[in-house]
C-alpha cells in the first residue's frame, strides 16, 4: 500500500509538471547513447529540464519518446548533465511503467521496482548506493554490486522469489531471453549460477556463497574453457588514476585561440573502451568551445591502451563517460 501511494502521487506530480508550460526550461534532443543532436528528427528522445519548484533546489526532469509518450520523470540537482535525486519513474514506449527508483547524488539508492513490458512487476530489490558501481551501456557490463533481491515474478505474475529466497532469472534489456539464472538466499546469490555472454557465444557457470563470488568457468563457441576468480571489473588506465592524471597534465595543450577568448569549462566525452583496451567511438556529450572540444577528443584518442573491462572473466567493450576540465590560471 505504501508503494501504491507513492506511485499515485508521482503520477499526479508528472501531470502537473507536464502542464506547467510557463516554467523556464531547457530542451535537449538526445540519442540513446547520450549524444545531443540539433534536430528533433535525429533524436531518440527529448529531455526537458525545468527550473525548480518554489521552495526546492531540484530541477524537474521530463523525458519523452519521439511519439510524445512519456519516457522518464524525476528531479535533478544539475541541469546538464543531469544528476537524479529522489524518486524517478521511467516508462516503456508502449506507456507501461518500466522502473520506479530513488536516487541519491545520481546513484540508485534504496528499493527499486522493475517491470516487464506488459506492465507486470518483474522484481523488487534494494540497492546499497555506497557499493554501487558504474552501469554501462552499449555492450557494457552492469556493475551493480549492491543489489539485495527481495521479490521476483514471472511475466504472468507468479512469484518465484519470495522474501529473498527462490530461483532468479535475469533478462536482457529487451526481456527476450534469460542472460543468467540461479538461486538466491536471503536476497543474495547462492550456489551455482549459469548464463551466456555476448549473445550466447560464451557459456559460463559460477559459484556463489552468501552473495560472494567464489569462482567461475567460461566456455567459448569453439569449446575452449577458462577458469577465473575475477568476475567483473571496470576498465582502468594502466598505472591507475594518478597515472591518468599525469597523462592528461603532460599532454593537454590549451589552444591559443580558446585562451584568447577566455574559453574554459568542462567538456564531457563518451567513448568505448574495446576488449583490447583501445579507445573508439569518441563522442562529445557536452560542448564548451570548438577548440577545447577538439583538444579533449585528441588527448583521449591518443591515450595509450587501458586495461579492458571484465565480465564473467571475459574482456568486454565498455561505454565510458569522462569529464575533462579546462581552467585558465589567474
Amino acid at each position: 500500500m505504501k508503494f501504491k501511494f507513492y506511485y499515485a502521487s508521482f503520477i499526479a506530480c508528472f501531470l502537473v509538471l507536464d502542464g506547467f508550460a510557463q516554467k523556464k526550461q531547457n530542451v535537449y534532443f538526445l540519442k540513446n547513447d547520450g549524444r545531443e543532436v540539433k534536430l528533433k528528427d535525429s533524436a531518440d528522445f527529448i529531455r526537458i529540464v525545468q527550473e525548480p519548484d518554489s521552495g526546492s533546489v531540484l530541477y524537474n526532469v521530463l523525458e519523452y519518446y519521439k511519439n510524445g509518450k512519456p519516457k522518464l520523470v524525476g528531479k535533478s540537482s544539475t541541469v546538464d548533465p543531469i544528476k537524479l535525486e529522489g524518486m524517478m519513474l521511467s516508462y516503456y514506449s508502449n506507456t507501461k511503467r518500466k522502473r520506479v527508483a530513488n536516487y541519491n547524488k545520481g546513484k540508485i539508492s534504496g528499493v527499486v521496482y522493475d517491470y516487464y513490458p506488459n506492465g507486470k512487476l518483474y522484481r523488487s530489490m534494494d540497492y546499497q548506493s555506497s557499493v554501487q558501481g558504474v552501469e554501462g551501456t552499449g555492450g557494457a557490463p552492469n556493475f551493480m554490486a549492491g543489489e539485495n533481491i527481495q521479490n521476483v515474478y514471472d511475466s504472468t505474475g507468479v512469484e518465484i522469489v519470495k522474501d529473498g529466497n527462490g530461483h532468479y532469472p535475469i533478462f536482457d534489456n529487451d526481456y527476450k531471453y534469460v542472460e543468467e539464472e540461479g538461486d538466491v538466499k536471503n536476497g543474495k546469490r547462492n550456489g551455482l549460477w549459469k548464463g551466456t555472454l555476448n549473445k550466447s557465444k560464451i557459456f559460463f557457470t559460477e559459484e556463489y556463497a552468501d552473495g560472494k563470488f567464489i569462482k567461475g568457468t567460461n566456455t567459448d563457441e569453439s569449446g575452449n574453457t577458462k577458469n577465473y576468480t575475477v568476475k567483473e571489473a571496470l576498465p582502468t588506465f594502466k598505472g591507475g588514476e594518478r597515472a591518468f592524471g599525469n597523462y592528461l597534465s603532460q599532454n593537454i595543450r590549451y589552444p591559443p585561440g580558446a585562451r584568447d577568448r577566455n574559453a574554459q569549462g568542462r567538456v564531457i566525452l563518451g567513448f568505448v573502451i574495446e576488449k583490447d583496451g583501445s579507445i573508439k567511438d569518441i563522442k562529445i556529450l557536452q560542448t564548451v568551445d570548438p577548440e577545447l572540444d577538439a583538444e579533449a577528443v585528441r588527448v583521449i584518442r591518443e591515450s595509450p591502451p587501458w586495461n579492458p573491462g571484465i565480465q564473467h572473466g571475459v574482456p568486454v567493450r565498455v561505454a565510458y563517460t569522462m569529464p575533462i576540465n579546462f581552467t585558465l590560471g589567474r
